[in-house]
C-alpha cells in the first residue's frame, strides 16, 4: 500500500508543477508578446518586459526545485514511515 500511495503523491506533485507551468507560461507569454510585436515603442519598457518575464521564469524554477525538495523529504519520506 505504500507503494501505491507513493505513486499518487508523485503523481500530485507533477499534476501541481504542470498546472504552474501553464500559469508561468501565460504569465510570461502575456509580458513579453507585447513587447516583442510593438516595433515603435520605447525600447526600455520592452527590455523591461523582457527581463520581467525571465524573471518570472526563474522563479518558477526555485519555487518547483523547493516543492520538489519539501515533497521528497516531508510528504513520500514521511508516509514510507508509517
Amino acid at each position: 500500500m505504500s507503494l501505491l500511495r507513493n505513486i499518487l503523491m508523485v503523481m500530485v506533485l507533477l499534476t501541481i508543477v504542470w498546472a504552474s507551468l501553464l500559469s508561468v507560461m501565460f504569465i510570461m507569454a502575456f509580458t513579453i508578446f507585447p513587447a516583442l510585436e510593438q516595433t515603435g515603442g520605447p525600447l526600455l519598457l520592452s527590455i523591461l518586459r523582457v527581463g520581467l518575464g525571465l524573471l518570472i521564469f526563474a522563479a518558477w524554477v526555485y519555487a518547483w526545485y523547493t516543492l520538489t525538495k519539501l515533497w521528497l523529504y516531508r510528504v513520500l519520506l514521511r508516509l514510507g514511515h508509517t
